[in-house]
């Protein structure tokens, strides 16, 4: 009975249509490359193949990993060929003969050979060539040019600069309203972040306004179940009229004579009644601090008519207050996307003179002309000869739109015609980190599940794989993960379903370890002690001295002390590498005491090149340059190691100055 397949074996089977979930380290990249490789080996023609990873570089490293493998092959001997291909497609050195030899031999040249070379690339720049292609049929511009997130970004602030002139013009229109609406209630940064929301959002809440206007949609106000012209201030005032002052007098009387719970309510009341009543003054009286109404309004103290009263007023203001948020989340929405639709059309404008198209654009254009456009059926025809196997990469962070593509690219592989052409998708729920792009974790599953149906309507299989197995990390340091995140809610933030989380290490046996330290809280000083402390400089008080501190003492611990079984040698310095979140005081302390210790450290890698004080003096010396009549500028020119001039040269060449001598 011969031994079950390694499931990276089993995932890279060129006759399988596949889903794997992939934990870090377990080998995905690895196995999408063995998959190529014995897709070649079994005839496949490379430009039958199509393989869409998420960013370039990792599309490089691929196609590097493959090129590395077929031309390591076409320089092997037989006997190491063999080898390779057996490990590879999990059979016995002795099945290949000297023709499927040197069948992988020439599996390179026929790689390098093919015209416009493997589709090992970004789905960016697999729909640029398909929109390439297909102009006419995409309705884009023959020959457009694809804006680079530099050209993006410039065209971004020009429409944006365009909005804010349109918005003026309209003054008390649509568009005027909207803009002067959150640009009062929100901060300039608050603002900017908006305008970025809506412009990564603007097409799909574009689509979302012209369904409206077809009527193929439901509105703002259906959705959020609000009337068009209620407003908050309406929804208030209806009911303050039906709260009598006198009323809330009498009622803050009986309060008072209750019990200190109740008098407590009345001093509330009261002070309501004293600032004139108002909606917002009385949101202490029957709400608690967390916004959640009070679970009784009085005390058994308090008569059961007022109690009565009482609890009418809260249940009724409780009530008014959602239907105030409602009419809140409806007025903001509609003015958001009233700014969403007028930005579209003003980038749109700008990307319409300069005859470009961003990321955005790609992928919506091409998801258009696969599934909407007339010309959909024709160019997937033309399309259908080509591709026969498509391999997605990184799969948990591909978009719904984009799946939009994949779906209509793979849709005749269930056709129930031939069971030759296959899906392969690799990704990992847990690495998702493009939810801002639009990527939804929780979409891997349901894909899967949507191909698993298709394969399973055309008489075929789809075959989910998991890769728990790490190639990176110790068994202890993976089981402290899995026992993190298996409580709930924090298992549900990761994974989908009722998946567990598991990982399990290759390299069982290994030493690991995780420590977890208390928090680093900073002493307690007096803060005017240290006024002439310098503006840049880490106080040995702080937290990130006393962490710097912790850290150093713990490799001091370690380095050459510490055993290291699987090496078979003591820790060294190259053996450790240190993560931080940002660059910042933390760093430069943290080096400063390795360096104290007689500690090797690499350092800083890199500076912001415009941050270095020799690059800002010399920036200084070219803005004296254009405008000689800075003399602010001139000092700091002065001062620098440019020239090298005192602080009492300085105050002796400036003080007697006349004031027509400039410069």
């Amino acid at each position: 009975m011969s031994e079950p397949l390694h499931p990276q074996t089993r995932a890279a089977d060129p006759k399988l249509s596949v889903f794997v979930s992939a934990n870090a380290g377990s080998g995905k990249t690895t196995t999408l490359v063995s998959r190529v490789a014995r897709l070649l080996l079994g005839g496949t023609a490379p430009g039958a193949i199509l393989c869409v990873t998420f960013t370039k570089a990792a599309a490089s490293e691929m196609q590097s990993r493959l090129f590395a493998r077929l031309g390591g092959w076409a320089v092997m001997d037989d006997d190491k060929l063999s080898r390779a291909l057996a490990d590879l497609e999990g059979g016995s050195p002795g099945a290949y003969d000297d023709e499927a030899l040197s069948r992988a031999r020439r599996l390179f040249a026929r790689a390098l050979e093919t015209p416009g070379g493997l589709k090992i690339q970004t789905l960016h720049a697999f729909c640029e060539k398909l929109l390439r292609r297909f102009p006419m049929e995409a309705g884009v511009t023959p020959g457009f040019a694809v804006l680079e997130d530099e050209a993006a970004r410039r065209l971004s602030r020009e429409a944006r600069d365009d909005l804010a002139r349109a918005a003026l013009a309209d003054g008390d229109g649509p568009l005027g309203e909207a803009y002067r609406y959150f640009a009062v209630t929100l901060d300039f940064q608050t603002f900017e972040g908006l305008l970025a929301t809506l412009e990564a959002e603007r097409l799909k809440i574009s689509a979302w306004v012209e369904a409206v206007t077809r009527g193929e949609a439901c509105d703002i106000h259906t959705l959020t179940g609000t009337e068009a012209g209620v407003t908050v201030e309406a929804l208030e005032h209806d009911w303050l009229a039906a709260f009598d002052p006198a009323e809330a007098r009498a009622l803050a009387a009986e309060l008072a004579a209750g019990a200190v719970t109740d008098q407590k309510k009345a001093a509330v009341l009261q002070q309501a009644l004293a600032e004139g009543l108002s909606f917002a003054g009385l949101r202490r009286l029957f709400l608690k601090a967390d916004g959640a109404p009070h679970a009784k309004m009085g005390t058994k103290s308090v008569q059961p008519g007022v109690m009565t009263r009482l609890t009418e007023l809260q249940d009724r203001y409780c009530e008014t207050m959602g239907a105030c948020r409602a009419a809140c989340t409806a007025e903001r929405s509609r003015h958001a996307a009233t700014l969403a639709t007028a930005y579209a059309a003003l980038y749109q404008q700008a990307k319409d003179r300069a005859g470009a198209l961003d990321f955005a654009d790609l992928v919506d254009r091409t998801r258009a002309l696969l599934t909407e456009a007339q010309a959909g059926a024709w160019v997937l025809y033309k399309l259908d000869g080509g591709i026969d196997h498509v391999l997605v990469d990184e799969a948990q962070d591909t978009a719904p739109e984009q799946w939009d593509i994949i779906t209509a690219l793979t849709g005749e592989f269930f056709g129930g015609e031939t069971s030759t052409r296959t899906v392969f998708a690799v990704g990992d729920e847990k690495q998702s980190i493009y939810s801002f792009q639009g990527a939804e974790p929780g979409t891997f599953a349901r894909m899967r599940d949507r191909f698993a149906a298709m394969a399973e309507g055309a008489g075929q299989d789809l075959i989910p794989i998991p890769l728990h197995v790490s190639w990176r990390t110790a068994d202890e340091i993976l089981a402290a993960v899995d026992t993190s995140f298996a409580p709930e809610p924090v298992r549900a933030g990761v994974v989908s379903g009722d998946e567990e989380i598991e990982h399990r290490s290759v390299w069982t046996g290994r030493a690991g370890l995780v420590e977890l330290w208390s928090p680093v809280t900073p002493d307690e000083v007096d803060e005017t002690a240290l006024w002439d402390n310098p503006l840049d400089a880490v106080s040995a008080r702080s937290k990130e001295a006393k962490l710097a501190a912790r850290i150093t003492g713990k490799l001091k611990d370690w380095i050459g002390k510490e055993e290291l079984p699987q090496r078979g040698r003591t820790m060294r310095p190259g053996d450790v590498l240190i993560l931080v979140r940002k660059r910042g005081a933390f760093v430069d302390e943290l080096i400063r005491q390795l360096k104290t210790e007689d500690i090797p450290v690499a350092g800083v890698d890199r500076l912001v090149l415009g941050d270095h004080s020799a690059v800002m003096d010399l920036m200084a010396l070219a803005r004296f340059a254009v405008l000689p009549q800075d003399d602010l500028t001139l000092a700091t020119v002065l001062r620098s190691p440019l020239c090298g001039l005192s602080e009492d040269a300085l105050y002796a060449l400036a003080i007697d100055r006349d004031a027509d001598e400039i410069g």
